[in-house]
C-alpha cells in the first residue's frame, strides 16, 4: 500500500495510464501496420517484435476482454431472503447500532432521496429483490422498515421518487471494471512463479485440483503439486509437528494472491518452525482470469475436507481483509466452527457490514488520493475481483456481529486510516468505548488499533508483523494449557 503524497499520485496515475494506453496504442499500430506494410518478411526485428506484441495485445482485448465483459455481468443468484420473522431480526439488530452515522443516507449517491428511493433500496437489502414492484404480502413488512427509517432520520419521507438520488446496490448494479493488458498478466503470472519459490523455500507444500491452465495466467509449476482432495479451492501447507501447539489456518485477502504475505508467512515460519500452516488459495480475488469464487457453503466444506484430509483438529485462523469473510462463515459452520481454537482479525469486513463504507469505498468512491487510486484500479477495478464482490458477495452472509465473538478468544487489528473500512466505527462497536485506546480488552476480546496505518499497512514493515505474531504466539500456545 502506497501512502497519499504527490510523488506517489503521479507515480501511480502514471503507471495506471500506462496500462490502459496498451489496448488502444496497440489497435492503432496494428491497423497504421496493416495499411502500410507490403512485407511483413521484410520487417526489421525490432518491428516484428513489436508487431507481435501489438497484435497480442489486441487479440486479448478483443477476443478475451470484451466477451468476458458481457458475461460477467450476468445477475447475481441471491441466497433466500428468509421468513419474515427473520428479516425483522435483522433489521433490528442493524438498527441497534446507528450511533452517529448517515445511516441510509450513505446508500444513496445523490441528496433528496424519497420514500420511493428508500423503498427500492429496502427491496434490494432485505428481500434481494430488484423492484419496482414487490409481493403483496411483503407491503406491511415493507412500510414497517420504512417508519423505522423515517424514525432514524427524524422526519417523513417526503412521497415520490427521485432518479437523481440512486441508491447502491452492488449485487444488482453493473459489474464495473476495466481491460488489464496481456503485460499484466504476465506480471501477476512472473510474481506467482517467485512467490511459489519463496513458499516452498518456507517449507510448504503446494495442493491443487486444477490443471495447469485452468486459470490465466496459467500456472505451469503445478504440474508438480499433490493432488487436492476437495475440488475448487488449491491450497498450500506446511506439515504440523507440534503436540503442544495449535496449527494455523491462515485466509488471505484481495490482491496478487500471497505475495503481499510471504513476509508475515516467513516471520510466523521463525517464530513457530514446528507449527503447521494451512493457506487456501482464492484465485477469484487474486488478479487472475478465473473461475466464479465457491458459495458459502462450497467453501466452507473444502476448508472442512482440507482439515480433515491433513488430520487437523483445532485450528488458529487468522484472516485479513476478504479472508475475514470467510472467517464469518465459519463462524456459523456447526461442523467447522467447534475446530476453531481462536481467531485474528486484520482489518475485517463483516463488521457492521449494513452501514455503506465497505460498498461504497472499494466498489463505488472516486479516487483522488494515490492509496485510493491504486485500490480502484488494481483491486476494485479488476474483473474477476468486481465479478466476485458485485455477483457473489451477499451482505446478508457475510455481516458479522459483536455477539458472534462471545465465548471465543479473538483479536481484531484495526488501522485508524483505513480506506475500506470505517475502523474507528468497528472499534466503537466492538469495545463499546468512545475514547480511543491502541489497545482494548474485555472478555475473551481484544483490539488493537493503530491509529496511523492504512488498509494492510500492518503487514509492510517487520516491527508492525511483530504485533500480529505476539498475538499469534498466544493463540497457539493456548494448546499447552488445555493439553
Amino acid at each position: 500500500m502506497i501512502g497519499k503524497s504527490i510523488p506517489e499520485l503521479i507515480f501511480i496515475r502514471t503507471a495506471i495510464l500506462g496500462f490502459q494506453l496498451i489496448a488502444p496504442a496497440s489497435l492503432l499500430y496494428l491497423v497504421w501496420a496493416i495499411a502500410v506494410t507490403h512485407s511483413y518478411n521484410e520487417l526489421p526485428a525490432l518491428e516484428f517484435c513489436l508487431l507481435t506484441w501489438a497484435s497480442l495485445e489486441a487479440a486479448f482485448f478483443l477476443c478475451v476482454y470484451l466477451p468476458r465483459y458481457h458475461r460477467l455481468q450476468k445477475a447475481a443468484d441471491h441466497p433466500l431472503h428468509g421468513s419474515r420473522v427473520e428479516r425483522q431480526v435483522l433489521f433490528r439488530r442493524c438498527s441497534e447500532y446507528l450511533g452517529d452515522t448517515d445511516y441510509p443516507c450513505g446508500w444513496f449517491r445523490g441528496s433528496g432521496f424519497r420514500r420511493d428511493n428508500v423503498v427500492e433500496w429496502l427491496l434490494w437489502a432485505m428481500f434481494s429483490s430488484p423492484g419496482p414492484t414487490w409481493l403483496e404480502e411483503w407491503e406491511d413488512e415493507l412500510m414497517e422498515y420504512v417508519t423505522a427509517i423515517e424514525n432514524v432520520l427524524g422526519r417523513e419521507l417526503q412521497a415520490g421518487y427521485n432518479k437523481d438520488a440512486r441508491c447502491m446496490r452492488p449485487t444488482l448494479d453493473s459489474v464495473c471494471m476495466l481491460h488489464r493488458p496481456l503485460l499484466w498478466y504476465m506480471i501477476v503470472g512472473v510474481i506467482d512463479f517467485l512467490t511459489c519459490l519463496k513458499l516452498y523455500s518456507l517449507g510448504f507444500r503446494h495442493y491443487s485440483d486444477k490443471r495447469w491452465f485452468d486459470s490465466f495466467p496459467p500456472r505451469p509449476w503445478t504440474i508438480f503439486s499433490r493432488p487436492s482432495n476437495e475440488a475448487g479451492l488449491s491450497f498450500w501447507y506446511r506439515p504440523h509437528r507440534s503436540h503442544t501447539k495449535f496449527p494455523v489456518l491462515f485466509l488471505h485477502g484481495i490482491g496478487i494472491g500471497l505475495f503481499p504475505y510471504l513476509a508475515f508467512l516467513g516471520d510466523l515460519v521463525s517464530q513457530h518452525p514446528d507449527t503447521g500452516i494451512l493457506v487456501p488459495e482464492f484465485l477469484s480475488i487474486s488478479s487472475r482470469i478465473t473461475s466464479p469464487p465457491l458459495s458459502r457453503t462450497a467453501t466452507v466444506t473444502a476448508i472442512r475436507v482440507m482439515l480433515d484430509a491433513l488430520s487437523l483438529g483445532r485450528v488458529v485462523v487468522a484472516s485479513h481483509s476478504y479472508g475475514t469473510v470467510v472467517t464469518a462463515h465459519i463462524f456459523r459452520s456447526p461442523e467447522v466452527a467447534p475446530r476453531v481454537a481462536a481467531t485474528l482479525f486484520v482489518d475485517p469486513i463483516p463488521f457492521l457490514l449494513y452501514l455503506p463504507d465497505v460498498a461504497y469505498n472499494f466498489m463505488y468512491r472516486s479516487p483522488r488520493t494515490a492509496n485510493e487510486w491504486l485500490i480502484w484500479y488494481f483491486a476494485s477495478r479488476d474483473p474477476d475481483v468486481s465479478r466476485t464482490l458485485a455477483r457473489h458477495f451477499f451482505w446478508t452472509e457475510n455481516t458479522l456481529w459483536k455477539e458472534d465473538l462471545d465465548g471465543k478468544a479473538v483479536a481484531v487489528t484495526l488501522g485508524g486510516q483505513d480506506q475500506v473500512v470505517n475502523s474507528e466505527a468497528v472499534r466503537r462497536y466492538l469495545t463499546g468505548e468512545d475514547k480511543m485506546e491502541e489497545y482494548w480488552q474485555g472478555g475473551g476480546l481484544e483490539v488493537l488499533y493503530h491509529p496511523e496505518l492504512d488498509h494492510a499497512m500492518v503487514f509492510h514493515t517487520k516491527k508492525r508483523r511483530r504485533l500480529l505474531i505476539d498475538v499469534l504466539n498466544g493463540f497457539i500456545r493456548m494448546a499447552q494449557v488445555r493439553n
